[in-house]
């Protein structure tokens, strides 16, 4: 088990699935938690998002495991800066650091192709999937550098940001966004000693991915069920498999690791 005994992570989209799992693994290496989400659906989306009630499970769900876990938790929109600067500001007032943040939250949607996507559809993929982190990363970022013991902040992209994907086009122009978004921070950051990586999953099993409207886009559109197949004999990664990659990006034994695009998708980027 890796140690984060003393560190303290800002988690965004934290109520459910990946953000969730990474919640879990970092606190039981013993770090302390702000854990955030969105309270209310998300305008425009086929599927339920996270709200306070899933939040307040998963904190309750981490504290019966770990009586001893340090967490707090907030109603946050990425897409509102305040609320998180309000949260990484307090983070850092009740752990007495903020040595990193995981900047999980984001959507999906599918609409029949990429030059077909409305509007809305356009503006609220960029504003949460790319305009979102960076968002929280300069929320975060003051508290990581007021601590001047550096720090480490992981990027939750995807595999659609660095191979094509039919019909989704905002969404795959958001996470390869978020590519260039992390090699400019990490460059910045670097003498600050704070490390900056994108993750990239597969397919992974999250609310997200397992839903009607998911399921027939995966099902009917040209080339897509193909293209989101695994080599690996597996339908899709837990994420607690995602989760682990995290804990260790955020740990010392990635001291070295900063300006990295890490894929984890049980071979999917081979095809």
């Amino acid at each position: 088990m890796l140690d984060l005994t003393g560190k303290t992570f800002l988690i965004t989209g934290a109520a459910r699935g990946i953000g969730r799992a990474t919640a879990h693994e970092l606190v039981r290496a013993g770090a302390a938690v702000a854990l955030c989400d969105v309270n209310q659906q998300v305008d425009g989306l086929e599927y339920q998002t996270g709200d306070g009630t899933a939040l307040a499970e998963t904190a309750a769900k981490m504290r019966q495991d770990q009586p001893a876990a340090r967490i707090i938790t907030a109603s946050v929109d990425v897409r509102n800066y305040e609320q998180l600067r309000d949260l990484a500001q307090r983070a850092t007032a009740e752990f007495g650091s903020l040595d990193g943040v995981v900047a999980n939250a984001g959507i999906a949607s599918w609409p029949p192709s990429t030059w077909q996507a409305t509007e809305e559809q356009w503006h609220t993929m960029i504003d949460i999937n790319l305009t979102g982190v960076w968002n929280t990363a300069r929320a975060a970022i003051p508290e990581i550098l007021d601590g001047g013991r550096g720090g480490s902040i992981v990027i939750m992209s995807s595999t659609a940001g660095l191979k094509p994907v039919a019909t989704i086009g905002h969404y795959a122009a958001a996470k390869a966004g978020q590519v260039g978004l992390m090699k400019a921070l990490a460059l910045e950051l670097a003498p600050h000693s704070i490390r900056v990586n994108t993750v990239h999953p597969g397919g992974t099993g999250t609310d997200m991915t397992q839903n009607t409207a998911a399921e027939h886009w995966q099902a009917t559109a040209p080339g897509v069920s193909e293209t989101l197949e695994l080599p690996l004999p597996i339908h899709r990664m837990e994420t607690t498999d995602v989760a682990h990659l995290v804990r260790w990006l955020v740990s010392d034994e990635a001291r070295y690791i900063t300006g990295t695009t890490q894929v984890l998708d049980a071979g999917a980027l081979l095809r």
